[in-house]
């Protein structure tokens, strides 16, 4: 074997199963190596390429699910884009499925269509609090401010939210960032 695997250890939610696991390095019974085929049934060879640069790209096996992902080193890149981890289960559905879209958004670089589901999430959050579903988000926040329902700073942040979101979701307004998507 021209390198070591055992030292590459991933734990990922999986993009296809969307399980916590710890990727498993991918064997073969057959090598490749400077143009020769190598082969022995017994002997077990690591799924990766070593580049000179001694970057490594490897496949990693998801052992819940066992399909596989390419990572490069130790995960620092890693395709299929690993998936966040889903939001906790007592939060209402109608909010938790509009967080988990945009954490996936997130993770997949769409920083706008983050922004948006993060605000729609916050909209969301205030009708499942009782607000009024015929006002506007910056006016609902407010009536649940006044009624003591979420804290000033709580309304603060979500004001941020919202306004990364509106801007987010009208055309001609600038890009959104990935801190300001992370902030959202």
């Amino acid at each position: 074997m021209f390198f070591k695997m055992s030292i590459y250890s991933v734990s990922i939610y999986c993009p296809y199963c969307r399980r916590y696991t710890n990727l498993t390095p991918a064997q073969a019974t057959t090598q490749w190596y400077l143009g020769v085929t190598y082969g022995f049934e017994d002997v077990k060879y690591p799924c990766a390429w070593k580049r000179k640069d001694n970057d490594i790209w490897w496949i990693g096996i998801c052992n819940a699910c066992i399909n596989p992902v390419l990572v490069h080193n130790n995960g620092n890149i890693i395709y299929p884009n690993s998936l966040p981890p889903p939001s906790d289960e007592r939060i209402p559905e109608i909010i938790r499925r509009d967080l988990d879209e945009a954490k996936i958004c997130y993770v997949a670089g769409a920083y706008r269509a983050c922004a948006v589901m993060a605000r729609r999430a916050i909209e969301s959050a205030c009708i499942d609090k009782g607000a009024s579903k015929d006002k506007r988000l910056i006016d609902k926040l407010q009536e649940l401010a006044d009624e003591g329902i979420i804290t000033n700073e709580l309304k603060q942040w979500a004001d941020v939210v919202r306004w990364i979101g509106n801007d987010a979701a009208h055309p001609g307004s600038d890009q959104v960032s990935k801190d300001e998507a992370k902030i959202s």
